[in-house]
């Protein structure tokens, strides 16, 4: 073989050699802590041990103390001259070389699927935990394809996380600001309504007052942070919104809905059950307008919103009809 050849050789088998010390430089100290396990360390031996020998052969090699032909008969020796576990080998360092690389998306996954709440989503929650499952066979994750497998259910979760949790943190925190399209708006009519209503003599307030209180609530937890951005790197928004810990039958908007439905339906059994006494009073009544807002509440339809001149109305005929009214209220109030 011409010396040319020869140095040829040579110079590749040292870049190789050089190569596959560089590829999976390190030990298991550069790992997070969970790759400190005994499989995965059994996997890595696989692949280190047959390097540290030929780390002797690169520096035989490189000094001058082995010849090409020398170092190829050690190398061929260490694997037994078997080509397939050769192979196999080489494979080995490829898959630890990628590892290695992949450690920072590892990293930032691990981390956001441990701080991840669950959010009551059980294909989402469901996938989150299979995920951390996952990472307790770490030896596994020297396999590309798996990886790969890991990455792409990541991904899965993190979209479907961010879009719920923001969806959570909305509603929770951002009930009082311009809605989007798709989003329930609290009745404004209704709340009107109940805010007129209220205005009757004798009647229960609390209604009114619970709106208000929640209302308040939602108003002093509004939360204008950028949330879209923070989830992108970490699952919580830095106001410390916990959905757990908000976590309700109903949304705050449908909360707010409900109670102002409760108390119009409240309101409205009060008048009905004094019903024939605010008819008669109706009939001799020249405002047309205040006396249809008013059968609507009485009727069994919907309701249209009720201006002051009704409730003025109104509390005319439960002051001429106390007694009646009274006996209707605490009726109410029983039920």
């Amino acid at each position: 073989m011409k010396d040319s050849c020869v140095q040829v050789i040579q110079k590749r088998l040292l870049e190789w050699l050089t190569e596959c010390a560089a590829a999976i430089s390190g030990d298991l100290s550069g790992f997070p802590e969970e790759f400190h396990t005994t499989r995965f360390w059994g996997e890595v031996k696989t692949i280190e041990s047959p390097l540290r020998f030929l780390k002797s052969v690169l520096d035989g090699l490189g000094s001058g103390d082995l010849s090409l032909l020398e170092s190829i008969d050690h190398i061929g020796r260490n694997f037994g001259w078997d080509e397939e576990r050769f192979s196999k080998w080489k494979v080995g360092i490829a898959n630890l070389a990628g590892l290695r690389r992949w450690l920072p998306a590892f990293t930032h996954a691990h981390e956001y699927l441990s701080a991840a709440f669950p959010l009551g989503r059980e294909k989402l929650d469901r996938l989150r935990e299979t995920l951390l499952e996952s990472t307790g066979d770490p030896h596994r994750l020297l396999q590309p394809e798996l990886r790969n497998e890991f990455d792409e259910k990541f991904q899965e979760f993190k979209k479907n996380y961010i879009d719920s949790y923001f969806l959570l943190h909305e509603d929770a925190l951002h009930v009082m600001s311009g809605p989007r399209k798709d989003e329930l708006k609290v009745d404004s009519v209704g709340l009107r309504n109940l805010d007129l209503l209220s205005g009757l003599q004798y009647t229960d307030q609390s209604y009114l007052n619970r709106v208000k209180l929640l209302a308040r609530w939602v108003q002093q937890n509004q939360c204008s942070l950028p949330l879209d951005q923070i989830l992108g790197t970490y699952p919580r928004c830095y106001c410390n919104f916990n959905p757990c810990s908000h976590r309700q039958p109903e949304s705050s908007t449908a909360q707010l809905n409900g109670i102002i439905q409760e108390g119009l339906e409240y309101f409205r059994r009060i008048l009905r059950r004094c019903g024939h006494l605010i008819r008669l009073e109706l009939e001799t009544q020249p405002d047309a307008d205040s006396v249809k807002q008013i059968m609507a509440v009485l009727n069994e339809g919907p309701m249209i919103p009720l201006k002051p001149a009704s409730i003025k109305l109104l509390n005319r005929v439960i002051i001429k009809n106390r007694a009646e009214f009274i006996s209707a209220i605490r009726k109410s109030a029983i039920r």
